[in-house]
């Protein structure tokens, strides 16, 4: 197998491991078995499970702009564009993504692993970034309030998708209906729009 599909590989096996035993219960030897490799073989991609899962946050954050930019392309309204980005979290919408996103919830918690934590702060940060540009251009075209900072409330928007992501696991009855979520989004939506007519 070539180097670069090894790798890719040893990512994908990592997600189901890491969400079954968690950053710090899952070893190398399991991750190892997980792929179906030996141990050297893992050691020869990644120094170190902290470099594997590192690697594993960047390439979701990597599929996850990837996924946002594809969805919202045809999209001339930034409104429009926000609608659809509120329902692409990825910490609950895709199978494969959720299962890393209870693992990162989790890996959350390793205050003392300052490269996790870098690793975690880039990750949101670049969702963020995108989130402010969406809605500086829906600032400029009137359609979201003006007297709030579009950095300020693409941080709330994140925080409120990470608020539904932890609770949606626990099968609360009524908490994640389609009705809810439908409800939600357009209370953001009105939310945003505020008072438009404010200079």
């Amino acid at each position: 197998m070539k180097a670069d599909d090894r790798r890719e590989q040893l990512l994908e096996a990592a997600i189901q491991c890491f969400a079954e035993y968690g950053y710090k219960g899952a070893t190398t030897a399991m991750l190892a078995k997980a792929a179906h490799v030996s141990e050297p073989v893992l050691y020869q991609h990644f120094k170190n499970k902290q470099e594997l899962f590192v690697m594993l946050i960047e390439q979701v954050g990597r599929e996850v702009m990837r996924s946002w930019r594809h969805a919202i392309a045809p999209l001339k309204s930034p409104m429009d564009q926000l609608r659809v980005l509120f329902r692409l979290n990825p910490a609950t919408t895709d199978p494969r993504t959720r299962q890393l996103y209870r693992v990162i919830f989790m890996a959350q918690a390793e205050i003392n692993d300052p490269r996790i934590q870098a690793a975690l702060r880039e990750h949101y940060e670049q969702y963020a970034v995108f989130l402010t540009h969406v809605l500086k251009k829906a600032q400029r075209t009137k359609l979201v309030r003006r007297d709030v900072s579009p950095v300020g409330l693409a941080w709330q928007l994140i925080h409120a998708a990470i608020g539904f992501a932890f609770v949606k696991p626990l099968d609360i009855p009524g908490h994640a209906s389609p009705a809810n979520v439908e409800q939600t989004i357009g209370l953001l939506i009105e939310l945003l729009a505020g008072d438009n007519s404010t200079p």
